[in-house]
């Protein structure tokens, strides 16, 4: 791991600011054509949880889904130019990092599929649920280490397609309509897969499935900033 935040191209890492919640990604967008690359950082220190998690619900590997956090940044700075301001900027970097986590998978490792549940136990348990959702409150047994350890352990164990969904869903708190959009999937599938995700993880988290701001495959400061220096001594040298 790096430990410093200054290179020879005079990168300060410390220097770049978390953006304010009223600075828009389209913002920071101009503010790199303008400014140059070093602007992208502000990007890198938004989305780095994001897309840590959605690499790392494909890959189970904390150290591989960083160097997929790092190459699918530059891509997207490479191809910040296509980005057409259609729908999210941040939905369309998960979608980039996942693609680049699946190239990862398909190229080394295989993963066993699991079978869809009927499609009535999905509309059952959304009938059933639609009155309680709006009434949910975060559980505060959530804050605590040994839960995080347990839900991204139990996490590991289901098929990637499952992890995907349940992190878009239940972590990043992303709809059902924008999480088909990021995986290529319809809504029905959505549905089904974050309900299967759930009756597998149940017996141990039932309580907390639907809470908001799971803190999940967490990243740190620390990885925060390798990635950010990472990412932005090799764009500079695009």
């Amino acid at each position: 791991m790096l430990n410093t935040t200054k290179n020879s191209n005079g990168i300060d890492i410390k220097s770049i600011p978390l953006p304010a919640p009223e600075i828009t990604d389209e913002d920071i967008i101009l503010k790199i054509k303008s400014e140059g690359f070093i602007a992208y950082g502000e990007l890198v220190k938004r989305y780095n949880q994001l897309m840590f998690r959605m690499a790392r619900s494909v890959i189970t590997d904390d150290a591989i889904a960083m160097d997929i956090v790092q190459e699918s940044h530059i891509k997207a700075y490479k191809n910040l130019h296509s980005f057409q301001g259609i729908g999210s900027f941040s939905a369309w970097l998960a979608s980039i990092t996942r693609n680049e986590a699946l190239m990862y998978l398909r190229k080394n490792t295989r993963e066993v599929t699991m079978g869809e549940d009927e499609q009535n136990m999905v509309n059952k348990h959304y009938s059933n649920q639609s009155n309680l959702r709006q009434n949910k409150q975060p559980d505060d047994i959530l804050q605590n280490q040994n839960m995080q350890d347990l839900i991204s352990k139990n996490l590991d164990k289901l098929p990637e397609k499952f992890r995907s969904v349940f992190v878009l869903r239940a972590v990043e708190q992303y709809s059902t309509k924008e999480t088909a959009e990021i995986l290529n999937i319809n809504e029905i599938t959505v549905k089904t897969r974050y309900f299967r995700s759930k009756l597998f993880l149940r017996n141990e988290i039932q309580k907390q499935l639907d809470a908001s701001d799971l803190p999940i495959y967490e990243f740190g400061n620390c990885h925060c900033d390798t990635v950010l220096f990472n990412v932005l001594t090799t764009i500079s040298k695009l």
